[in-house]
């Protein structure tokens, strides 16, 4: 009996000995559990405190940045109302003195960058100098080249300041421009159709902006230009807004033979006299006719919009036609062309005596690896 006795007390001390471990165990996950998520708390607490810091050190270096300009226009102002200088003991002192010491003041205060602020800045000042190189560079070849030639620089500037004047430089210029116009008035016309803006992305639509600015300055440069109409370019839109960059445009345009509307291709123009062209057409434009408008589809898509413009046309009841390329050239890369290229071969060819073989030689760039193509008489 007193054998079973401690047999069954043992029993009951390993039991409760047991109860004890696990209540201790749940104790210890639990403790764990409440440590993990105070971690988690204080990792969100400390981003969120990150990214405050981050905006703040933004917006005071925007801060610092519009200080900065309305310090150095306020120097440029007291210059040029002739008072005295900020520095008492240069009176004379220039404005690279002034620039300097207000970059100075920005220095000592500008608050430190973040990583990702810092990169930006050097990315953009890099492209700055880049940019500023190159200019510097294509100077120094122009002055190089008219030194070669035996050009007397400094008589050409003093006339030049003479016609400027006097108003003679752009009374000639006038004169020439409208002598060439006077073939335009008998020409064919073309036509950029900017209906397709909601379907690019707008680093697409800036390129097509950049693309108009391209034709318009090919055409000024032309000995035969036409005229140009650009439909469908809202003024809300983004590839109007980014033209506005440019100076001048689109008031100081129009009398180049330029024009522009909000209007659609449809209402803008007369339907009967339209041609769009497109790769995707199965005919071949053998040549051109002074009657008809040619339409340029305003896609910059990176052949993501494959078969868009042949749908409109086919859509709206317009005639189509493809480029002869295939007929001349052998191309090895893509036969999508930009809205510039496909402006600079229509010039080219009337240019070029109606010849398509040439214009395509001139104005296709060496990346498309173009073989000519032999052709039966």
């Amino acid at each position: 009996m007193e054998s079973q006795e401690e047999d069954d007390t043992a029993a009951v001390t390993h039991e409760d000995a047991n109860k004890e471990s696990d209540f201790t165990i749940g104790q210890q996950q639990q403790q764990q559990q409440q440590q993990q998520q105070q971690q988690q708390q204080q990792q969100q607490q400390q981003q969120q405190q990150q990214e405050i810091s981050d905006d703040q050190r933004g917006e005071s270096f925007d801060n610092d940045k519009q200080k900065l300009v309305t310090l150095l226009v306020d120097n440029l102002s007291n210059k040029d109302e002739g008072q005295e200088n900020l520095n008492t003991d240069s009176p004379n002192a220039t404005d690279d003195n002034i620039a300097a010491d207000a970059t100075n003041t920005s220095t000592d205060t500008q608050p430190s960058l973040s990583k990702k602020q810092m990169k930006k800045r050097k990315r953009y000042e890099k492209l700055l100098d880049i940019k500023k190189q190159k200019k510097q560079q294509a100077k120094e070849r122009r002055h190089a080249k008219a030194v070669a030639e035996g050009r007397d620089l400094e008589e050409e500037r003093r006339l030049q300041l003479e016609r400027e004047k006097s108003g003679e430089g752009k009374k000639r210029r006038e004169e020439e421009w409208n002598k060439r116009m006077e073939s335009a008035k008998t020409s064919f016309r073309v036509c950029i159709d900017c209906g397709f803006e909601s379907l690019m992305t707008f680093k697409e639509i800036n390129s097509l902006a950049n693309q108009i600015r391209y034709c318009y300055a090919a055409n000024k440069r032309s000995n035969n230009p036409v005229y140009i109409s650009v439909s469908s370019l809202n003024e809300s839109g983004t590839a109007f807004q980014q033209l506005s960059k440019v100076e001048g445009f689109p008031d100081q345009w129009k009398p180049r033979g330029f024009s522009c509307s909000s209007e659609s291709l449809k209402n803008m123009h007369d339907m009967k006299n339209l041609v769009y062209l497109t790769s995707d057409s199965e005919k071949t434009l053998e040549h051109l006719d002074d009657s008809k408008t040619y339409v340029i589809g305003g896609i910059v898509d990176r052949n993501r919009l494959k078969g868009t413009t042949i749908e409109k046309a086919n859509e709206i009841g317009i005639e189509t036609a493809k480029l002869p390329i295939d007929e001349y050239l052998k191309l090895v890369a893509t036969k999508v062309l930009t809205v510039n290229h496909v402006f600079e071969i229509l010039l080219k060819y009337r240019e070029l005596g109606n010849d398509w073989k040439k214009a395509l030689m001139e104005v296709l760039p060496q990346r498309k690896d173009i073989t000519e193509v032999e052709r039966e008489n």
